[in-house]
């Protein structure tokens, strides 16, 4: 009987608790959410198992419901828009299984580069976008790494590191590579370099994540470029991030082969150096520079009844399978193409101009240069340019030693045309308000990354952008990309663009320069 009872009285719990998280409101004034709960990530070594999910995260994101008023923003929907991202990540994995098992990606210059420009010249053609054509650009020889090991042994022990990821543009070895004793020098402050002799050495440095690879403690303290200078001939930096995620650097400019590791990799490699074995590490980075290779700029135009226009950009390219970097932009360009496509011109004051940049994660950004070049011409009447660049990304916690992902987007880095631009920030801030787009309270100075990053001084710009823990990671994957948060950056773009064909370029363009009072 007892057993009963308690069995009956655990279902009721259950029940209970169920009900009460699928009521998880929404913001004021919007409706219910869906349930809240959280997915495991990877855990990091030691850690305790993760727990067990009671739903599929991408069915169960918080909805942000709309207003009867703002029923036409449905045909911005989520789930539609993820099929572009699984697209373009697909794109990659193909890529990767034809022959790239390593250095993998829509790499600007590749074969994962033209496969992505068609698919996006036939979605801009099939929309019915007009001028549809692609910009090609012949590339300089290209950094492209055809393999490479990094394997330690000691005390009859082998690690063979799989994480270990040359940063990009890294210095390659010759014949069959490099032998090398090994020193571990912690964070790489001259506090760890203390009493160490590096010189002709492989150096194993641990990084803080800030929040993840894009920013990391081995980078903002020097500890990499400080391990070069005190003779290292090999660098190994491990980033601390919960189980064992290959990341792929930005150039960490170095003379000597220089790799990023996961987490798990650099506590195995660490605690071997840590037995008082000798220890060696052997690393073979086999570099070549590829001349001949091509890319393009995708171009797509929707006619508006002015000689006024708008520019929308999103760039192509990314490591791994790039999901929010820039997958999610890709996906927000296309679902504004379609939403506004279905407009009647007469109801389109000015001209919208789509841009599927080659993007700028190797030496290859030649969109980005060709528009800064060309500002003076292809800006003189533009009214708003949209960078769509890392629209939506699930809103990962680092909790003790595992990562988790929670149902709802996170966080936007953002701009919105600054304060010379009052009527533009003010039109973004509420229209990020109103469709559910979480940003910070303060604006970025100018635009947070990517090809507006040169440009918004000359152009009236907007972009919200998320650099999560995942970036340029081997976890940066379609499950990371909230098909809810991927709406509603999506409809913010369209009500911004809506409101600003209210204004006048005189409302939008910045204030010409006071004149010099010098030498009066």
């Amino acid at each position: 009987m007892r057993k009963t009872i308690w069995l009956l009285c655990s279902i009721l719990v259950v029940v209970v608790l169920a009900t009460v998280l699928g009521r998880a409101q929404a913001p004021a004034g919007r409706g219910r959410g869906a349930q809240t709960a959280t997915e495991p990530a990877p855990a990091g070594r030691g850690a305790p198992p993760a727990p067990v999910a009671v739903f599929k995260l991408e069915d169960n994101f918080l909805q942000w419901r709309l207003l009867p008023s703002e029923k036409q923003y449905e045909a911005i929907d989520g789930k539609h828009l993820m099929e572009t991202v699984r697209a373009y990540t697909a794109i990659s994995r193909k890529y990767r299984d034809n022959g790239h098992p390593q250095f993998w990606g829509r790499i600007i210059g590749s074969s994962a580069d033209a496969e992505n420009q068609q698919w996006l010249l036939k979605k801009f053609t099939d929309i019915g976008l007009s001028d549809v054509h692609l910009q090609p650009f012949d590339m300089v020889p290209q950094w492209m790494p055809q393999s490479w090991e990094v394997t330690a042994t000691g005390g009859g022990k082998t690690l063979k590191l799989e994480t270990a990821q040359p940063s990009y543009g890294a210095t390659g070895t010759t014949g069959p590579g490099l032998d090398l004793d090994v020193v571990y020098a912690g964070l790489g402050s001259e506090a760890d370099f203390a009493g160490r002799d590096v010189r002709g050495k492989a150096v194993l440095l641990f990084s803080m994540p800030l929040p993840g690879s894009w920013r990391h403690t081995a980078t903002a303290e020097q500890a990499i470029r400080r391990a070069q200078d005190k003779g290292a001939a090999a660098i190994i930096c491990s980033i601390q991030l919960p189980g064992n995620i290959r990341t792929q650097l930005y150039p960490t400019n170095t003379n000597v082969p220089t790799f990023s590791m996961g987490m798990k990799d650099g506590m195995d490699f660490r605690d071997l150096i840590g037995t008082g074995t000798a220890v060696k590490l052997k690393v073979r980075l086999d570099v070549q520079m590829t001349p001949g290779l091509k890319t393009a700029t995708v171009w797509g135009t929707l006619p508006g009844t002015t000689d006024e226009n708008i520019y929308i950009l999103g760039h192509r390219d990314g490591w791994f399978e790039s999901a929010t970097d820039n997958a999610s932009g890709v996906a927000t360009m296309v679902g504004l193409a379609e939403y506004f496509a279905k407009i009647p011109k007469a109801q389109r004051r000015r001209t919208i101009v789509f841009l599927g940049t080659s993007g700028h994660h190797n030496s290859g950004n030649y969109s980005g240069t060709y528009l800064f070049e060309h500002r003076d011409e292809l800006f003189k009447k533009t009214a708003l340019m949209i960078n769509a660049e890392h629209t939506a990304t699930a809103l990962p916690t680092l909790l003790g030693e595992t990562i988790r992902l929670s149902n709802t987007a996170s966080g936007m880095l953002w701009y919105g045309g600054g304060n010379e631009r009052p009527k533009l920030q003010d039109a973004t801030v509420k229209a990020f308000e109103q469709f559910g787009v979480p940003i910070y309270a303060e604006p970025e100075r100018g635009a947070p990354g990517g090809e507006m990053s040169r440009l918004w001084p000359y152009v009236p710009g907007v972009q919200a952008s998320d650099y999560n823990m995942f970036f340029h990671s081997d976890f940066e994957t379609a499950e990371t990309v909230p098909p809810p948060g991927l709406a509603a950056t999506t409809r913010a773009y369209a009500k911004i663009i809506e409101d600003v064909n209210k204004l006048e370029l005189s409302d939008l363009q910045r204030p010409a320069p006071a004149p010099s009072t010098a030498g009066r």
